[in-house]
């Protein structure tokens, strides 16, 4: 154990410290500020503990014991983590591989520090070490699947506030008669819309295709804007491009203060091209603060699981026979998350449909709920059948 300590301290921890602006030479190197606790990482610790104590809950009552959930728990968190980012790394490969596969695009698969997880690769990869652990172990599998079931949607209820803490899981910019949150500089949405335009005053349509070279077709232009000033109008080819790429630290610490210490506003941080050649350099004092008013996703998400788990709590009290609660969750959740992607815009559209990767999945998921859920009904009606006395 000391000899583990000893190396942990030793290599990973010289990895994972966090460098901060020197507020005494702000262009220059970082310096060291510690080991960051960020939200995203807890709120996923969080969301283990509570699935995992909800399980516990109940478990006895179907002759499983804590010990039992204990490890089977452990499984399923580490290989729906694996699977999460697999998921995650596969969806935006184009973003980890640009140059093909090399070991820094190898390094930053396994860096999830700013978040990169998809719920539907933890759901398989999850589910698929259930499968392996229940066999081993000889425990019922469509028993354990309904007693997991709430748990692992409290799990994902609780996940989803540390997307909002990160940023991830962003929703599109948000009209004034709704609900709406704004994110700082330098977050995820905040610098989708900088590359959209919805923060120069621009709002049109963004084409996601890597190769196409001005992606966003202006719909419309903000009167007075950043956007309006220098010349940009409706029908419009533009792009922006950065001139500190992924330098998103730097963007947000231009933006306020630290300590006592105010720093020029006037840095640049992108290029505004149009298609007829002409190219505008973005200084951070054109930019807000915060990003425009977007839809709380993660909220919606967060509130979708916890109804969803509740209802799959008392379900299954209902049941009629193993695997129906866990058949109800995989009816029931893909189409939540296939109605919230329609308000979601972090990811593209897949297999030349208008339709993103998870909303496919959705599809996927609720035909193999349904049939599950079939079967297991049919399959209690056939047991009650062969237990009728013979005449």
């Amino acid at each position: 154990m000391f000899l583990i300590v000893a190396a942990a301290i030793h290599f990973v921890i010289p990895r994972v410290e966090v460098l901060g602006i020197n507020p005494a030479d702000p262009t220059g190197p970082g310096i060291i500020q510690g080991l960051a606790v960020r939200g995203y990482g807890l709120m996923l610790l969080t969301a283990i503990v509570a699935g995992v104590g909800v399980v516990m809950s109940r478990c006895e009552k179907v002759n499983v014991s804590k010990d039992q959930i204990t490890q089977l728990g452990f499984w399923m968190m580490l290989c729906g983590i694996a699977g999460a980012r697999l998921f995650y790394v596969v969806q935006k490969s184009d973003q980890f591989f640009p140059n093909g596969i090399t070991l820094e695009a190898l390094a930053r698969t396994v860096n999830m520090t700013q978040g990169g997880l998809v719920v539907y690769g933890s759901l398989i990869g999850g589910t698929l070490a259930a499968l392996v652990f229940l066999k081993i172990n000889k425990i019922p599998v469509w028993r354990t699947a309904d007693l997991i079931a709430p748990g692992m949607v409290l799990g994902l209820a609780i996940g989803r506030i540390g997307c909002l803490m990160n940023g991830c899981c962003y929703g599109g910019v948000c009209s004034d008669e709704y609900p709406a949150v704004t994110f700082p500089a330098g977050s995820p949405p905040y610098m989708r819309q900088l590359e959209t335009g919805d923060l120069l005053g621009v709002t049109g349509t963004l084409d996601r295709n890597p190769e196409t070279q001005f992606p966003v077709s202006v719909e419309q232009v903000a009167e007075g804007s950043f956007a309006d000033q220098h010349g940009i109008v409706a029908g419009d080819q533009i792009r922006v491009s950065w001139l500190q790429q992924g330098d998103s630290d730097l963007l947000r610490f231009a933006k306020g203060e630290v300590g006592k210490a105010t720093f020029d506003r006037n840095w640049p941080t992108a290029v505004l091209q149009t298609e007829d050649g002409a190219s505008v350099t973005i200084p951070v004092s054109a930019l807000p603060d915060r990003s425009a008013r977007t839809h709380p996703t993660q909220i919606y998400s967060a509130i979708n699981a916890l109804l969803l788990s509740m209802v799959l709590w008392y379900f299954w009290t209902l049941k009629r026979r193993d695997g129906q609660v866990f058949a109800l969750m995989l009816i029931l959740y893909p189409i939540g998350r296939f109605l919230m992607e329609i308000v979601r815009q972090d990811e593209a559209g897949q297999l030349g449909t208008g339709l993103t990767i998870s909303q496919l999945v959705s599809c996927g998921m609720v035909l193999i709920g349904f049939t599950m859920y079939a079967f297991a009904q049919d399959e209690f009606q056939q047991v009650a059948a062969e237990q009728q006395p013979a005449h």
